[in-house]
């Protein structure tokens, strides 16, 4: 994007200014550190993904493997939190710039839109790795005695 010249791209524009404020900020959202970050964010989970899903494939090291699942949501949950805030950060400059009155509503919904989105994705990871512990919890030997029920003893 640093071969992007905004004075050159808009030399024909009859809205020069407006032109070149658009460019530049497209300019500094692909300097963002977010990419970046996003990058090394996948690359960690990608890492973290091959021991637990060995671990979980073979179901020998419960605890292990479900810690390690733990991890992988809780990172996961970090980065898209992380992404959507430094993109929610961007776009909010980016829609002042925009001489509308309306923009903020699009802005509010935009932030309502991306960082819920992110809320119901986790939480539902979250909620499929809760039945997974639930359903391979090991069976207790606790027995209850029934209240309904006479005992021969």
């Amino acid at each position: 994007m640093a071969e992007l010249d905004p004075e050159e791209l808009c030399a024909d524009d009859p809205e020069r200014e407006e032109c070149e404020a658009f460019i530049e900020s497209i300019s500094e959202m692909s300097d963002m550190p977010l990419w970046d970050v996003g990058a090394a964010f996948s690359a960690l989970l990608f890492l973290l993904s091959i021991p637990t899903t060995i671990i979980l494939w073979n179901g020998e090291d419960r605890d292990t493997a479900l810690k390690l699942a733990w991890t992988w949501v809780a990172i996961h949950a970090t980065s898209q939190f992380y992404l959507v805030h430094s993109y929610m950060s961007w776009i909010d400059d980016f829609y002042d710039s925009i001489p509308i009155d309306d923009m903020a509503w699009v802005s509010l919904f935009t932030a309502i839109a991306s960082y819920g989105g992110v809320l119901m994705c986790e939480l539902t990871m979250a909620a499929g790795l809760v039945l997974i512990s639930y359903k391979t919890r090991p069976p207790t030997a606790l027995e209850m005695p029934s209240a309904f029920h006479i005992s021969d003893e």
